[in-house]
């Protein structure tokens, strides 16, 4: 082998070593070898070909969405009610993600949350948790702000979810419903900035059983009513983040870990609609900066 070859070698072998994290996840085709794609990728769905797809997002053109985010869930789920998924918008794409549908293809209710993101979200990260009926694919479906949609996608193993055994009692699940909790993420091991323009990474949580319609009281065989929060919308400042109309598809205590851009504001504000119309609210002061 001369020499220039195996400089060529190496630099190969570097840039395939330099590959972002995120590329593992994604799987975007157009640039990662067989042996680094997704062990699970999406597959053939009959459910989804004969009424969902049209159902979820009519006649729309859906364009392969790995060169724009990133989906990652796991193969297969510890706990089928608690099924972990994080989106991450690829960087330098030039496209703003305004909608955002996650789809469980053979739930009951299949579309699990709708976002709405504001200019503020900037490249879109965020994790939530969905429960699963039967092995399923998920997508997340994304329209852009010129109206192009596309679509990524996994296959996970997990069954039994969405009619699993409560984890309270409903007596005290609603004593401490509508409760929130927001955590805040120092990931750069640096004060943290309250510059505009800075990114920041938070986590909201809100105690709500999401009760599915399909669970029973504990000792018997007595359904318990569906109860779920099917609105979230959140706030940084006067600006609105993202707001999620939502189905019992969505955990118990719903979790929303997402990134956003400072637009100087030192409070977050969250109100939630539950579908028996009672609405939760909540003020956090944010401590950026401190």
């Amino acid at each position: 082998m001369s020499i220039s070859q195996s400089r060529s070698l190496i630099a190969a072998l570097s840039i395939a070593i330099a590959l972002p994290v995120s590329g593992f996840a994604g799987g975007s085709s157009s640039f990662l070898p067989d042996y680094m794609k997704p062990a699970n990728p999406l597959l053939a769905s009959e459910t989804w070909d004969d009424f969902l797809r049209e159902e979820t997002i009519g006649a729309a053109e859906v364009l392969d969405g790995d060169d724009l985010m990133a989906l990652d869930a796991p193969i297969q789920a510890f706990d089928a009610g608690t099924v972990p998924f994080t989106v991450r918008q690829r960087s330098d794409t030039g496209a703003r993600i305004t909608n955002l549908k996650v789809v469980v293809d053979e739930n009951p209710m299949p579309l699990a949350a709708e976002f709405e993101f504001g200019p503020a979200m900037g490249d879109v990260t965020l994790e939530a948790r969905v429960r699963y009926d039967v092995f399923s694919n998920i997508r997340a479906i994304a329209t852009v702000a010129d109206g192009r949609t596309f679509m990524v996608g996994r296959f996970v193993q997990a069954a039994g979810g969405c009619s699993a055994a409560v984890s309270r009692d409903p007596v005290a699940a609603f004593a401490t419903m509508g409760q929130m909790r927001l955590k805040e993420f120092n990931t750069s091991g640096l004060q943290m900035s309250e510059m505009p323009g800075n990114e920041h990474e938070v986590q909201l949580m809100i105690r709500h059983p999401n009760f599915t319609g399909l669970q029973v009281r504990t000792g018997s065989l007595e359904h318990i009513e569906a109860r779920y929060v099917n609105f979230v919308e959140v706030k940084l400042g006067d600006e609105m983040l993202f707001t999620m109309t939502g189905g019992f598809s969505i955990s118990e205590n719903p979790t929303f870990r997402f990134n956003y851009i400072d637009n100087g504001s030192q409070e977050m504000t969250v109100r939630a609609v539950d579908t028996e119309g009672e609405e939760f609210t909540e003020s956090f002061a944010l401590r950026s900066g401190t």
